[in-house]
């Protein structure tokens, strides 16, 4: 199991090398190490299957805060093998630029930005604006960041919204904690992400059913011109190839399709099929850099657009934080999507505001 080492490297280490850099060999002991790896892997352990928030916030926010210094001293250590830089110096450097960064990925954390794409298609006679949302990750955020949202979207007036998973994060959340999805002013669609399966899916959706939201479960619905379907999160990476022939049974041939899947896996095969356009969330586009780089090993496509003809997948970097409430090079996004006729002026990136 990788966890337990992991939380050795990413918990333990960067204090023991900063400590002996400026202090001098064996400021701080073997010993000392354990006890660190030892409190960590007990506060994780805790944070992650008990509901007391306070304990989850405070373990959570170390990972993050140790995850910076461990990529910091994991670079430095880089160079000391090519160069003889002064270690007592670069300890200092080392923990000033971490309290830097510290703060920034704070700061981002609670930015929402807004992206802005134009899809052409010739399937529809009208602008139709989706605005998508994932990865919100309540339980990590707390309801009043649910409500920021909520306000956001219902500024864009879009016909429908979107939540490709990951919107609540723990059992411990509650109904008051999501009671902002009431005031949204356009029809909301959800589809299961891996942490709404790791907690209680069940009460989770019944929960969002009572809050005016539809779940989206191998089935399609009508959205206006367009039809929208959902597939469940699993494991198995054939999940959507498995699972499109029942979930498009009911769509009709021809009319613009959109598929809500919460990995981005299996658009090939959704392409295959006639959907048009794929959203999906889950990579948090990294959230705090250079975790990306991992990510990437997991999925070829961690983030923003991809068009092949006319398919298109669309990955979200998320709208919220999974546990510490940090971001270092990426952001929190609502993406809204207009699908407009083939006679607009075409197909457009960027950000913006309304």
């Amino acid at each position: 199991m990788l966890f337990i080492p992991a939380c050795f490297f990413v918990f333990a280490y960067p204090p023991l090398r900063l400590a002996n850099w400026h202090f001098g060999a064996g400021a701080l002991g073997a010993g000392a190490g354990v006890l660190i790896w030892l409190a960590a892997v007990a506060a994780l352990w805790h944070a992650f299957r008990a509901p007391n928030m306070l304990v989850r916030y405070v373990a959570v926010h170390w990972m993050g805060v140790s995850f910076i210094l461990f990529a910091l001293t994991a670079a430095y250590e880089g160079l000391r093998l090519i160069a003889s830089p002064d270690d007592r110096a670069a300890a200092v450097w080392i923990a000033g630029i971490a309290a830097a960064l510290v703060v920034v990925a704070l700061a981002a954390a609670q930015h929402l930005s807004v992206r802005r794409l134009a899809l052409p298609t010739e399937k529809v006679t009208r602008r139709h604006r989706v605005v998508q949302i994932s990865d919100v990750h309540i339980g990590s955020r707390r309801g009043g960041y649910l409500a920021r949202i909520v306000r956001r979207i219902n500024q864009l007036r879009p016909d429908f919204t979107v939540i490709t998973g990951d919107l609540v994060d723990s059992s411990a959340v509650g109904r008051a904690q999501l009671a902002a999805l009431r005031d949204l002013r356009s029809r909301a669609l959800f589809t299961l992400g891996n942490h709404e399966r790791y907690a209680e899916p069940d009460a989770i959706l019944k929960m969002l059913r009572e809050l005016g939201v539809e779940p989206l479960r191998q089935q399609c619905v009508r959205a206006g011109e367009l039809q929208v379907a959902g597939i469940d999160d699993a494991d198995a990476r054939e999940q959507v190839a498995d699972n499109l022939p029942e979930t498009l049974r009911g769509a009709q041939p021809g009319r613009y399709t959109i598929l809500l899947y919460h990995r981005p896996l299996g658009w090939e095969a959704a392409a295959a099929r006639g959907v048009d356009l794929m959203l999906c969330g889950h990579t948090h586009n990294g959230q705090i850099f250079p975790f990306n780089f991992l990510v990437k090993r997991q999925f070829r496509r961690i983030n923003g657009l991809y068009s092949d003809g006319g398919a298109h997948l669309y990955v979200s970097p998320g709208t919220g934080t999974w546990g510490p409430l940090m971001r270092l090079g990426s952001r929190n996004e609502i993406t809204c999507i207009d699908i407009l006729p083939q006679r607009g002026s075409g197909m457009s990136r960027g950000d913006g505001t309304p």
